[in-house]
C-alpha cells in the first residue's frame, strides 16, 4: 500500500474531517470535503480506524465554491468554506440524524419527519461578535497572534479572516505588534500549548472551532507569557453604542511583566477609541484553555482601572443581558435570535416551575419564564449566576431564584420534581449523574438545547427509556464548520 494513498471523500465526520474508506478500513482525512478525491498522508493506523491528512486535492467536489479568506489552507478555523452553504446546512442535518439514530437508538424514518431543514445563518461572514486569537511563537520565537493550524498546534496570523470586522483584525494586529516588542524587551514569550488526546471541551470555556481542543506537546514541555486575546463586540450601558472589549490571557507573571500587559492595554485603548475596557486575566495550568482562574486588572477607555468596565450587553429577542466580558453567550448575535426564538417555539405548555440547567447569565431561560410560576436557575459559575439575578431583575421577572453550583450535585438534593426541565449543556453534554438525577425526578418535558450531536445522541439512549423525542430542530450558527445547534423536546412516557 501506497504511504500517500488516492482516497474518494464520501461522508463528513461530527468534527469536520472528510470521511473516506480504504481496502474496508474507515479513514478520517483532516482537510478532505464529500466529493472530493485527494491524496492523503496516513497520521495514525488504529484498529478500527485510520486517520490521515489531504496533501493535494486530485478532483474537486462539483460545486465547489472559492475560499472565503486567504487562510483557507492552514487555518483550521473554517473547514467546509469551499462548500456552498446549501450543502452546509444538508451535511450539519445529516450529521444530526447519523448521530441520533447510530449512537441515541432513534428509528431514522422518525428522526426525518421531525427534523425539518437547518435553519441558516443570516450572515456567513464578519457574524461573530467574539473570536478567542491563540499567540504562539513564529520561526524568530516571536508572538504571533492567529489561530490554530488545521490539524496542528503551530499559530497562524489571519488578518484577512472573514469572520471578524476589519476593526477587530486591526485591533489583532496591533497587540501583535506589541506583544513582539515586549518579547524582544522583555523576554515575554508566546505560550506553547501542551498536546494532549482531541477531545470536545467545555463550551463556556471557549467557542472557538481550533481552540477548543487541548494541543501541543507533553505539559511539562509548555511555556511561555502571552496565551491568549479575546475580542468581544457588544453594547455600551446606553444600549446603543457599539464597542470592543479586550480579554488578555496570559501565564502568572511578576510585577514587571503585569505592568508590560497594562501598557499594552492602555496603547490599545488610546488607539483604537471604540474599545470600551482591555482586561488582563492569568491562567496557572499548563493547557491551552481560554479560562481564566484569576483577574488581574480591568482597564476602562481612559486607561485608568474599573473593574465594573468589564460589563457588556448583548440582545435576544427584544431584550438586553448584561454580560461579563468571560461569559459565555453566544457568538453569532443574529443567528442567536433564530435560536431562541426556535427554543420559545418548541415549548409546550407552561407549568408551575420551569428548571433551568447550566443557565448561564440567564439567558435564554428567562425568556421562557413568563410562561411559569417560578423559575430554578443553575450554573457552576458564580459570576454568571450574580448577573442572571441582575438580569431578571432587569427584566422584572421576579419569580426567579438562582444557585451556584454543581447541576449534578444540586439535582441529587431535590426531592421535587418540575413541570419543564431546560437543559442547555456545553460540548461535553449533561454530566451523568446529572442525567441520571433527571431521569429520577422525571419532569413532564425537557427542552434539551445541544451544541455537540454527538453528546446529544450520547444522552438520548438514555432519555429514550423514560422520554419521546417529541420535537427536533437545528440552527446554524457557525457557518463553514461542522458545528450546529441542536433543540430536542423530549415528554416524559
Amino acid at each position: 500500500m501506497s504511504a500517500d494513498p488516492i482516497l474518494e471523500i464520501h461522508g463528513l465526520s461530527h468534527d469536520g474531517r472528510g470521511v473516506a474508506r480504504l481496502d474496508g478500513t474507515v479513514v478520517f482525512v483532516v482537510g478532505g470535503l464529500p466529493g472530493q478525491q485527494v491524496r492523503a498522508r496516513v497520521l495514525r493506523r488504529k484498529p478500527r480506524f485510520w486517520e490521515a491528512a489531504s496533501t493535494e486535492v486530485l478532483r474537486q467536489t462539483p460545486d465547489a465554491v472559492p475560499p472565503l479568506c486567504p487562510h483557507g489552507d492552514a487555518c483550521g478555523g473554517c473547514p467546509l468554506q469551499t462548500l456552498p452553504q446549501a450543502r452546509q446546512l444538508a451535511w450539519k442535518r445529516t450529521l444530526v440524524l447519523d448521530a441520533l439514530e447510530r449512537v441515541g437508538g432513534l428509528p431514522r424514518p422518525e428522526l426525518e419527519a421531525l427534523l425539518g431543514p437547518v435553519a441558516a445563518s443570516p450572515a456567513t461572514t464578519r457574524f461573530r461578535n467574539k473570536m478567542e486569537l491563540a499567540f504562539g511563537p513564529d520561526a524568530a520565537g516571536l508572538p504571533v497572534l492567529g489561530l490554530r493550524e488545521r490539524g496542528g498546534r503551530r499559530v497562524t496570523p489571519v488578518p484577512g479572516c472573514t469572520l471578524l470586522p476589519p476593526e477587530a483584525l486591526r485591533m489583532a494586529a496591533a497587540a501583535q505588534n506589541l506583544a513582539q516588542d515586549l518579547a524582544r524587551r522583555n523576554g515575554l514569550n508566546a505560550w506553547n500549548a501542551p498536546e494532549q488526546r482531541h477531545q470536545p471541551a467545555r463550551r463556556r470555556q471557549s467557542r472557538t472551532f481550533q481552540n477548543r481542543m487541548l494541543l501541543g506537546r507533553d505539559a511539562e514541555q509548555a511555556g511561555g507569557f502571552w496565551r491568549f486575546l479575546t475580542l468581544r463586540r457588544g453594547l455600551a450601558a446606553d444600549l446603543r453604542s457599539p464597542r470592543w472589549w479586550a480579554l488578555c490571557l496570559t501565564s502568572p507573571g511578576d510585577a514587571t511583566a503585569r505592568a508590560a500587559v497594562r501598557g499594552l492595554g492602555r496603547e490599545l485603548l488610546a488607539a483604537f477609541p471604540h474599545m470600551a475596557a482591555f482586561v488582563h486575566e492569568e491562567r496557572g495550568r499548563a493547557d491551552a484553555l481560554t479560562l481564566g482562574e484569576r483577574r488581574v486588572d480591568v482597564l476602562d477607555a481612559t486607561g485608568r482601572s474599573r473593574p465594573e468596565a468589564a460589563r457588556l450587553h448583548l440582545p435576544l429577542l427584544g431584550r438586553f443581558f448584561t454580560l461579563d466580558v468571560a461569559s459565555f453567550f453566544q457568538v453569532n448575535t443574529s443567528a442567536a435570535q433564530i435560536l431562541a426564538r426556535t427554543a420559545l417555539d418548541l415549548l409546550p405548555e407552561g407549568g408551575e416551575e420551569l428548571l433551568d440547567l447550566y443557565c448561564g447569565v440567564g439567558a435564554p431561560g428567562l425568556l421562557l419564564a413568563p410562561a411559569f410560576s417560578r423559575l430554578y436557575g443553575v450554573e457552576q459559575d458564580a459570576r454568571a449566576v450574580a448577573l442572571a439575578r441582575e438580569n431578571a431583575a432587569g427584566l422584572s421577572v421576579d419569580h426567579c431564584r438562582y444557585a451556584a453550583g454543581d447541576a449534578a450535585l444540586l439535582l441529587q438534593e431535590r426531592t421535587a420534581t418540575a413541570d419543564m426541565v431546560l437543559a442547555d449543556p456545553p460540548r461535553a453534554g449533561l454530566a451523568p449523574a446529572a442525567l441520571a438525577a433527571l431521569l429520577r425526578l422525571r419532569p413532564r418535558s425537557i427542552l434539551y438545547i445541544s451544541c455537540n450531536p454527538a453528546t446529544l445522541a450520547r444522552d438520548a439512549a438514555l432519555l429514550r427509556e423514560g422520554y419521546r423525542l417529541a420535537r427536533l430542530a437545528a440552527v446554524d450558527l457557525f457557518p463553514h464548520t461542522p458545528h450546529v445547534e441542536c433543540l430536542s423536546l423530549w415528554q416524559r412516557l
